[in-house]
């Protein structure tokens, strides 16, 4: 590895550590919020926010016209090659276009929430509901513009700054104001409030940065940069809108087949899945500016992309075995009783995350950096059209199991055509050797934990403790015995740890140890 590309990493994984400290800090905050709101409000309640929810979330989608990718590639990009002097345009058009297009959706939602409520739903209270989570429309999108530019300059503490702001906001004010008996609407205002606010703690930070760069100094007009985003940014725009809008299509068929209370059930069990973004966000978050700065470079881009692959794969899979064995566990220490559902839905719905292991995290960011982005997008589109008719035909008859196996069939049908492009484009692939082990000692895993929490009769707290110790070991054992990081891995993984701070001589000393092993 050159030194170039090992200062490229080594700042890569500052900043994915900054994220991962961020992600944590704020993921436990939105946890411990969540679980007062589940909790106080009960599935039924709880299933009325979510479906409320997930309109104004896909209105959020159609908005994006994929500005936050954008500015991520391109003022990544023009710093490392020096061409700073059409960063500040850049911005300015960026600011611009979220501003309009989520003042737009602001509008057509809130006029369209009667009709959703009583045509779609059959709940004319969802009306007021929709309505004012619409409000929020606005800020979620200047926070996505915000978080797009911080990680342009590489200013990761910026983003997570304002991700743990965000999260605290909602966790205090969303329980406090169901507690005051203000119910479903309570859990509304706690939502959209502190979306608004973050997102004009967002704007300043925006502002801070643009007012540092000098105006342009060529004929880099604001059209231009209009026409740079939106060619660059529109086939990821149209990706990310299938991919957010199959999800919200699932939820939305589910809510006028099953319960309310199935539906608050399932809601439950799938935000579970934010332990998992502990990994997978860091690493495809910092991956993508990296990527761009390594364009046409297929050397470098081959080390970097079948790393990244393993070493999200490494951290993710443990996680999602822990939470399959244990998910009774977990959901009665969290919600007692009151979720008896929720832990059938966890288990299965944690099996969709398989596809780390083929590079989900990583094969977007390559594509979209090396402006193959065409392609994602026909990924995307062939994962639709085979999710979508299904989806009307085993959802209203299978519920959530039926739901949860589409979305398995999409995921594998989405991986295995990126993987295929990759191959072809690039003529590189993933480590399947690593693959293949890591699926082994996690499938080893699993029915030890699973028989050890239904067989003990003890404190669950007692139980998830030791389940997880044990998963650790046996991780780390099967690691050393199959040999499914090589001598170089470990190595590079030291190398790495170098950057982590002060946390750095534990991690060196930790690596010293394993390539003993090697």
């Amino acid at each position: 590895m050159g030194e170039n590309l090992n200062d490229l990493v080594n700042q890569t994984t500052r900043g994915s550590l900054i994220l991962l400290l961020g992600q944590v800090s704020s993921t436990v905050v939105l946890a411990i919020g969540m679980l007062l709101v589940a909790n106080l409000l009960g599935a039924q309640s709880f299933g009325q926010f979510n479906l409320a929810q997930s309109i104004v979330s896909m209105a959020s989608l159609v908005i994006g016209l994929g500005i936050r990718p954008s500015m991520i590639k391109y003022i990544s990009q023009y710093r490392f090659e020096g061409k700073n002097d059409q960063i500040r345009v850049l911005i300015e058009t960026g600011v611009f276009l979220s501003l309009i297009s989520s003042g737009l959706a602001t509008f057509i939602v809130y006029s369209l929430s009667g009709f959703i409520a009583n045509q779609v739903y059959n709940q004319p209270e969802q009306a007021v509901f929709i309505q004012y989570l619409s409000l929020g429309i606005i800020g979620t999108s200047l926070m996505t513009l915000s978080m797009g530019i911080t990680v342009g300059y590489e200013r990761m503490k910026l983003r997570s700054i304002l991700n743990i702001i965000y999260s605290f906001l909602k966790s205090v004010s969303s329980p406090i104001l169901i507690y005051l008996g203000f119910g479903v609407l309570g859990a509304i205002f706690g939502h959209f409030t502190p979306v608004l606010l973050s997102g004009t703690l967002g704007l300043g930070f925006i502002l801070v940065l643009r007012r540092n760069e000098a105006p342009a100094t060529n004929d880099f007009t604001h059209i231009d940069a209009l026409k740079m985003i939106l060619v660059f940014g529109f086939p990821i725009y149209l990706t990310n809108l299938l991919n957010g809008i199959i999800p919200q299509l699932f939820i939305t068929i589910l809510g006028t087949s099953v319960s309310d209370t199935v539906v608050g059930n399932y809601a439950a069990a799938i935000y579970f899945s934010v332990l998992l973004s502990f990994v997978t966000l860091p690493i495809g978050t910092t991956i993508f500016p990296l990527f761009s700065k390594l364009e046409n470079n297929l050397t470098d881009l081959r080390f970097l992309y079948r790393n990244a692959v393993k070493y999200s794969t490494l951290f993710a899979y443990p996680i999602v075995v822990m939470i399959m064995a244990m998910a009774d566990p977990i959901i009665t220490a969290l919600f007692g009783t009151k979720y008896p559902l929720a832990p059938h839905f966890l288990r299965y719905y944690m099996l969709l995350s398989v596809v780390i292991g083929t590079g989900s995290v990583c094969n977007a960011p390559l594509l979209n950096s090396q402006k193959k982005a065409s392609y994602t997008l026909k990924s995307t589109i062939l994962r639709f059209i085979v999710v979508t008719p299904l989806s009307f035909l085993i959802i209203p008859r299978y519920g959530v199991p039926g739901l949860l196996a589409i979305m398995f069939m999409g995921n594998f049908v989405n991986s295995i055509y990126n993987l295929t492009i990759i191959r072809r484009l690039f003529n590189f692939d993933i480590d399947w050797k690593f693959l293949v082990k890591n699926l082994a000692i996690s499938g080893t895993i699993y029915p030890v934990i699973y028989w050890l929490t239904t067989t003990l009769h003890v404190n669950v707290w007692i139980e998830l403790v030791l389940g997880g110790t044990i998963s650790v070991t046996m991780y780390l054992l099967g690691l050393i015995l199959t040999k499914a990081l090589t001598l170089k891995d470990y190595q590079f993984l030291r190398r790495m740890s170098r950057s982590f701070g002060p946390l750095a001589p534990l991690f060196t000393k930790f690596f010293d140890i394993l390539i003993r092993f090697a």
